[in-house]
């Protein structure tokens, strides 16, 4: 894109924000949490489920407001959220989840709608919105932290974590290799070799449940970063790192350029605008894996919700220096579990966030928690059992086998780990409902997701 290019789009959105006529959405959320399910159905509800009985608690559909949206043009060197491809994927026989995102991506929406009140209401025939959505993979975000600490504090912060109770025999290997390490050897060979090691810890962490805080997320997804040599990176032990040695400088060094280079632009780039944000919470899988998983999802939320800024909006900062206004705390895959149980599902998600909740910076922000299912993968209904009517779900596991069952209740709080040693939670995961492209996308809430992000700006 040309130098003019580039400040005639620029121009564009300074004076759509200005105008409150653009919105940028953040939708954030770690590895597995269902961001790509969730940004593919709410285009899907805005571009075409958008009728009274699909979304009966978004006000401008209910009030027959709404003239539809349409994917809008967007600058031709950004990847495109493959919207299309996601949803070849749900209409399969049988249907499959869209792959996990490996890059970033952005989708562009332009929504119609009558005003429904004011001087538009009379004076003009439609209003328009063009929201911003941008997709990203959840491995990048929990690089975010890295920029609170120095490679010292890094070493020790990742040990202390591989500690605990579900990574200390995965990380034993590992750390076996760092003691037996020649620490004044940074020549590039033996650099890469310790990094394809720790390369291989994390891959093995990434399958290990409950096991979030992987860093850095680019040895895992590199993108465009593959080979790059700041990417020669890992953490020494604590005592290893203090040294004044070839190694810990080679790797000092590393870390400085990946936290400048690669950290910074990329939450400048993809964070630093947003107006709206929601946040996906898998609480579900967390409690599958045991009280050490609840407790590092707990410490990951806490640690990237550090990064972003919040507060009301007026016009000099949205053109200048945005901060996020609305927050939306959602518990992804509500559907995993029976419809009584939504409401500690709820419960237990504002918990884990019961610290950043308290954090100042978020006072001023308007919040909500709600537990969503983006793109629903179970029916629920009644089983009788000794003459009464049980909750239960039905769907298809994922190795294809269909089921009738009760998950199980969901704990309104976090459970103490005497809980977990003598009860194992077993949400089971699912594959997508049926779906062949001729209706809306089934879901649950996402009426209430778009009242709560978008209901105001569609007055």
């Amino acid at each position: 894109m040309s130098l003019f290019g580039r400040v005639k789009h620029q121009g564009r959105e300074l004076t759509s924000r200005a105008l409150e006529r653009h919105l940028r959405l953040g939708v954030t959320g770690l590895s597995g949490s269902g961001k790509t399910a969730f940004i593919t159905s709410l285009v899907h509800q805005l571009t075409q489920g958008d009728d009274s009985g699909n979304l009966p608690f978004f006000d401008v559909v209910q009030q027959q407001r709404y003239l539809g949206g349409q994917l809008a043009g967007q600058v031709l060197a950004v990847p495109r959220f493959p919207l299309e491809q996601n949803l070849q994927y749900l209409q399969q026989e049988p249907p499959v989840w869209p792959p996990s995102t490996t890059g970033w991506s952005q989708l562009n929406l332009q929504l119609r709608y009558k005003a429904g009140s004011g001087v538009r209401a009379h004076l003009q025939s439609h209003s328009e919105l063009a929201l911003e959505i941008v997709d990203y993979p959840g491995e990048w975000l929990l690089d975010l932290p890295m920029l609170t600490m120095n490679y010292t504090q890094w070493c020790e912060f990742s040990w202390q974590l591989f500690s605990k109770a579900h990574r200390a025999e995965t990380a034993q290997p590992f750390k076996q290799l760092l003691q037996g390490a020649d620490i004044n050897d940074g020549s590039e060979l033996y650099v890469q070799q310790l990094t394809d090691s720790y390369k291989q810890l994390l891959a093995q962490f990434h399958q290990t449940a409950g096991a979030y805080l992987n860093q850095p997320g680019r040895l895992l997804i590199p993108g465009e970063l593959a080979g790059a040599p700041m990417l020669q990176l890992f953490p020494l032990l604590p005592e290893q790192a203090s040294q004044n040695t070839a190694l810990a400088a080679k790797l000092t060094q590393h870390y400085n350029s990946y936290c400048k280079h690669v950290i910074k632009p990329f939450y400048q780039r993809y964070f630093s605008t947003l107006d709206r944000q929601v946040i996906l919470v898998d609480c579900l899988s967390a409690l599958n894996a045991g009280h050490a998983a609840v407790t590092e999802l707990q410490r990951a939320l806490q640690l990237i919700l550090q990064s972003f800024h919040y507060g009301p909006s007026s016009l000099l900062r949205r053109l200048f220096k945005p901060r996020i206004s609305r927050v939306l705390f959602a518990a992804s895959k509500a559907d995993h579990a029976t419809p009584e149980q939504h409401k500690s599902l709820t419960l237990l998600l504002q918990q884990l966030l019961q610290q950043p909740l308290k954090n100042s910076q978020y006072q001023a922000a308007t919040t909500e928690a709600m537990a969503i299912a983006a793109i629903r993968a179970s029916a629920s209904g009644f089983v009788q059992v000794d003459g009464l009517a049980q909750p239960c779900l039905s769907g298809t596991s994922a190795d294809q086998k269909k089921l009738n069952y009760f998950p199980g209740e969901v704990p309104a709080t976090v459970p103490p780990q005497a809980v977990f040693e003598r009860h194992k939670f077993t949400f089971l995961p699912l594959q997508p409902l049926p779906w062949h492209g001729t209706s809306a996308l089934p879901h649950i809430r996402m009426d209430h997701v778009l009242q709560f992000i978008l209901g105001d700006k569609l007055r």
